[in-house]
């Protein structure tokens, strides 16, 4: 299956909804680094997924113009790698914090990197 790549600016793949994070909060830094990402990639954003669970994080879904899942906390890995396994072609991206992916999903974070 052929990848359509597109051209897009980074802040295409921003949604309209206001990002409510705290003044100076380092989210706003990886939301930037991550549609940047998308443009420099070409990737089409009907053909992305961003997963997240639980935090402030974990609300990136909310600001991004791509589909997204926000799931159980500490289980947006394996929530991810189910929506791979169900369609390969698509650009699965995990979003999440310390609190969600580290603590209580680090069971999972060591599973994934077992299975690349």
């Amino acid at each position: 299956m052929a990848v359509l790549k597109v051209s897009l600016s980074p802040q295409e793949y921003r949604g309209k909804k206001w990002v409510d994070w705290c003044p100076g909060c380092g989210n706003f830094g990886i939301l930037a680094a991550e549609t940047q990402a998308f443009a420099e990639l070409g990737l089409d954003p009907r053909r992305i997924v961003v997963v997240s669970g639980i935090g402030c994080s974990s609300r990136m879904p909310d600001f991004l113009n791509v589909n997204g899942v926000h799931t159980l906390h500490g289980r947006a890995i394996p929530y991810a790698m189910g929506i791979k396994l169900a369609d390969p072609s698509l650009e699965v991206v995990v979003n999440g914090g310390d609190g969600d992916l580290l603590g209580i999903g680090v069971g999972h974070f060591v599973s994934a990197g077992r299975y690349n």
